[in-house]
Parts: C-alpha cells; structure tokens; sequence
C-alpha cells in the first residue's frame, strides 16, 4: 500500500495541479509525506468520507477547489490527474469513475460543496447525484489509471504487479 500511496504521490507533484496533501491520523503517514515532500493533514481517525471533510476544513489556506485521490491507483498518470483538475471548473464535480461504477477520484469547485461519499455502492452515480442536487454541472471520467484501484488479487495482475 505504502508504494501506491508514493506512486500517487508523485503523479499528483509531477501534474504540477496544486498542493498536494495526504490525509491521515497515522503517524507513519506524517512520516511518509515528510520523505515525499507533500504535506499532511489530520483526517481525526474519522471514518473514510467523514475524514476526509474534517480534513479538507482544517486545510490553510482553504482551497477553492479539491482533488480528492485514492492512494491506490498504481497505473494512475500525471496527465490523467491534469485531465481531472482541467475539468473542474468553478461550479463543476469531476467523477474520475473506479472500473466497478465506484468512484476513485473526485474533483470539486467549489471545495466544499460536495461531501464525498466513497466507499458507496455505485459511488459515482452517488456522486452524480449529489452534485446536481448541489447545483454543480458533472463530468464523467473513464481515465484507465482512475479506473484500477487495487482491492484483490486479481486487480493486482490487471496492473501487471502480481508475483
């Protein structure tokens, strides 16, 4: 996991999109984000999308907008996370669409208009939803990298990474 949380990483650094920060309470991903050079902010030990909130709020500055990235997309590209960012214009919700109708990235402007509700069946028709509710105009991205999260053995040889 650690590998992928630094592959993702280093794609976001290497977009050249914004600040990249990663959101945790584990003082091992203090440590992590320190070696990789992106900053770290407290998700409070809240489960996943609550985390994340708490997260985006105790952000300094506040952005304007967020890019929110699963941390394991192994097959994830600088050009896909600036496809992703491109997208979000003021007003818009990006949905970077997971291979299984889940939702693996998600882009927001403004930041806080949108929860994130991953983890949801189907999360990005969740997501879809949620931000025409919102008021937000939506984009659907089917970006191969986006699309191959890392949950079984067999996602693993998708990505060309099982022994």
């Amino acid at each position: 996991m650690q590998s992928m949380i630094e592959h993702v990483a280093a794609v976001a650094l290497e977009a050249e999109v914004g600040r990249v920060v990663l959101a945790s309470s584990d003082p091992v991903v203090a440590e992590l984000a320190g070696r990789l050079g992106v900053g770290v902010v407290s998700d409070g030990g809240l489960p996943w999308n609550q985390g994340l909130e708490l997260a985006r709020r105790e952000l300094r500055p506040q952005p304007s907008a967020v890019l929110y990235l699963a941390g394991d997309l192994p097959l994830l590209t600088a050009a896909e996370v600036r496809r992703l960012a491109d997208e979000a214009q003021a007003g818009t919700a990006v949905v970077g669409r997971a291979g299984d109708a889940g939702t693996n990235a998600l882009a927001v402007s403004p930041a806080a208009a949108l929860a994130p509700r991953f983890g949801e069946a189907r999360s990005s028709k969740v997501h879809a939803r949620a931000a025409e509710r919102a008021g937000l105009r939506v984009v659907m991205l089917d970006l191969p990298g986006v699309a191959l999260d890392i949950d079984t053995p067999d996602d693993l040889a998708r990505a060309g990474l099982a022994d």
